[in-house]
């Protein structure tokens, strides 16, 4: 099998609605795993289809581990900080993988007014679950489109080939951290 960086030169042309996000995602994916971080990509899409902004997992950036960092946080920080303007429920969030429970409540409270993911995460992710939240975040979690991305089969896969190239690693990764701190 080809090297993730040359696959993504033979994807599709973008014919399915959600294509040209669903490689941007997995292009900033691709930066994730070049770092060394999980391979998960996010971009913010205005109510016009312009990108707004990008970003990447950043958990092991600079060498040392920050929980926060996740793709999705980063985009939201990103938006926040530079782009706070902007009407959130006219933004799409793009991203490789379902949100995790601590991105989904972030995204949650942000005001975000749809997500699209391109692999599903059976075992960390949340936002296909929302119907299972506390009374209070199942009112804000009624207020999101949750949707799988509307894209061509090759990035839903390469998407989650982006996780799975170095999930291994990265837990490894997370139980040195931890095991360090005792």
């Amino acid at each position: 099998m080809k090297p993730l960086n040359e696959q993504i030169d033979l994807a599709p042309s973008c014919e399915q609605p959600d294509d040209l996000w669903a490689k941007r995602c997995c292009q900033q994916a691709l930066l994730a795993i070049e770092q060394g971080c999980y391979g998960v990509g996010a971009v913010f899409v205005n109510a016009e289809n312009e990108l707004v902004c990008e970003s990447r997992n950043q958990v092991f950036v600079e060498g040392d581990y920050q929980s926060q960092r996740h793709a999705e946080m980063e985009l939201i920080d990103l938006l926040e900080n530079q782009f706070s303007h902007l009407n959130r429920r006219n933004l799409t969030l793009y991203v490789s993988l379902e949100p995790c429970v601590m991105c989904t409540g972030r995204i949650l409270l942000s005001g975000i007014g749809r997500v699209r993911y391109l692999a599903k995460d059976a075992v960390g992710g949340l936002l296909t679950h929302r119907h299972h939240l506390p009374p209070a975040w199942a009112n804000l979690a009624q207020q999101v489109s949750v949707a799988p991305a509307r894209v061509d089969l090759f990035w839903s896969r390469f998407a989650q080939q982006c996780i799975e190239v170095n999930a291994d690693q990265m837990r490894q990764k997370v139980v040195k951290h931890w095991e360090g701190m005792r």
